[in-house]
């Protein structure tokens, strides 16, 4: 039996992964933050698999949430997010400035949702959800378009609405006071005009307020509809860097305030980088990230396990024995420093889906290469990982990891490449502050020691460097010991999937 005739690890990315949902494995941190009415943030770094998570709750609702439990999933990796810009409030903090934006969105698919539960069910929908449902109709369109259609020129056109100083009456349900401007307004007539912009942003408070009153009849309700955020963070680049930090100010706060103000009723749910959430600039994030977070960690056994349930897909797929264990697809023999071969991978990873995913791969590349090798006269099959394949797949993966890194941080840590730089230029895996510091002044002459030990405790923080315990043989990096808090070491380590990619020298113990 020839490995290479059946096995697959998957996609790296969820969203090209056609069979993510025949093998998806869940760590326990939906579980969590379902079942938590107050947590409202699912926080992990680049390549953890939060986008694999929201995929797989978009597609098997039924495995974490009951009839009554309504989902909304939106995907922001098309939207336009200037529109946020026009709504901002400059007077207020960043974390609130875009807050109005938000609960507008989370209001509107609350309120569809509700409506659209009870017409699939052969119900009346109680008679403020819909004359709320009429509103929404009469002032974008019936039936009510996409989010993603009314974020554009629906939305401009309320900056030339004409709406009832009394505000909206619901009571009434007619409508009939609400002149709509049969003109197309565009983006740039609104941000050009600040009384425009002031039209658009009472209309839409005023808007707001009539939905919050009509979901106060559902308060009492079984109903809890749950609006899941992932991508929020596409616009994320050197560019709009400023910008977006406001906008995702903006919709956590405005989570925040709905979770607290519904009890549980309004759950938004927000997918988000972890490193992204550190930067925002948010009145007590360390609480928030307490009380409403929930971190999407790995560990070895949850990682391996993840791994295998992919690897007996595949192989039941081909009418091949499964595995009751994930180093069973290995060959069984030891590699330098004497470590297994399922250990030695996991170690030159961050303990994250992607970076395992990516290693198989890539080795599984060099063993099909060794096997179409146009110069061997001998044919190469394996029923096992060759060992070998995986020093020869080290290089690629290292350059894969360390690019990774520097696309997680480039934005809002730009000092990220002269970090790796320098750790390059110092040649050897191991180094003490005063090695780091000198290469490092070469590229930034103006460094202090105290922004040294700052750049030594963010590298610690991403797990590309670690450091001993006392007599300790065990060097700590943070993606193995998350409860290992920086500490200043006379030596540290760079992490090992970082060696070939930085091309150091490896010290020798």
């Amino acid at each position: 039996m020839n490995i290479l005739d059946w096995v697959n690890f998957g996609k790296v990315s969820a969203e090209r992964d056609e069979n993510l949902a025949e093998y998806f494995y869940d760590n326990g941190v939906l579980k969590n933050i379902i079942s938590s009415p107050l947590s409202f943030l699912i926080l992990g770094r680049k390549g953890a698999g939060k986008t694999a998570v929201f995929k797989y709750l978009t597609e098997k609702k039924e495995d974490f949430l009951s009839e009554k439990d309504l989902l909304v999933s939106l995907s922001f990796d098309d939207y336009n997010w200037n529109i946020h810009s026009l709504l901002q409030n400059n007077e207020k903090a960043d974390s609130l400035s875009y807050r109005q934006s938000w609960k507008f969105i989370i209001l509107i698919e609350t309120i569809k949702a509700i409506r659209n539960w009870y017409i699939k069910n052969n119900k009346s929908a109680p008679k403020e959800i819909e004359k709320a449902h009429k509103l929404l109709e009469k002032l974008f369109d019936s039936p009510v378009p996409s989010i993603y259609q009314i974020i554009g020129n629906k939305l401009l056109s309320l900056s030339g609405l004409k709406l009832p100083k009394a505000g909206l009456d619901l009571e009434d349900g007619s409508f009939d006071s609400i002149e709509l401007n049969g003109g197309e307004v565009s983006f740039e007539d609104v941000k050009k005009n600040e009384t425009l912009q002031q039209h658009l942003s009472e209309n839409i408070q005023n808007i707001i307020n009539s939905l919050e009153k009509a979901l106060q009849s559902q308060k009492e309700s079984d109903l809890k509809v749950f609006i899941c955020f992932d991508r929020v963070d596409e616009a994320w680049d050197d560019v709009s860097f400023d910008s977006s930090r406001r906008v995702i100010a903006g919709l956590i706060s405005a989570c925040d305030a709905l979770t607290s103000q519904y009890k549980g009723f309004v759950r938004p749910i927000v997918f988000l980088r972890e490193d992204i959430f550190e930067v925002l600039s948010l009145n007590d994030s360390n609480k928030l990230r307490e009380d409403c977070g929930q971190l999407l960690h790995w560990n070895k056994i949850s990682i391996q396990k993840m791994v295998l349930s992919r690897v007996n897909y595949f192989a039941t797929t081909n009418q091949e024995n499964t595995y009751s264990s994930l180093e069973e697809i290995f060959e069984n023999r030891e590699m330098r420093q004497r470590a297994k071969p399922l250990n030695y991978i996991i170690k030159r990873t961050m303990m994250r889906p992607r970076d395992l995913i990516a290693f198989l791969n890539q080795i599984i590349s060099s063993m099909r290469d060794k096997q179409e090798d146009p110069f061997s006269d001998t044919e190469y099959t394996s029923e096992v990982i060759d060992s070998e394949c995986i020093y020869e797949a080290e290089p690629g993966y290292s350059d894969y990891l360390k690019k990774e890194i520097i696309d997680e941080w480039g934005v809002q840590n730009p000092m990220i490449t002269d970090l790796l730089n320098s750790l390059q230029n110092n040649s050897s895996t191991n180094f003490t502050q005063d090695d780091l510091y000198n290469e490092l002044k070469k590229l930034k002459p103006e460094l202090t020691e105290t922004e040294m030990i700052e750049h030594l405790r963010f590298l610690f923080e991403n797990s590309i460097i670690g450091f001993k315990l006392g007599q300790s043989t065990e060097w700590k990096f943070k993606c193995f010991y998350p409860a290992q808090g920086f500490i200043s070491s006379p030596e540290y380590r760079v992490h090992e999937g970082l060696v070939r990619g930085l091309n150091l020298k490896e010290n020798r113990e």
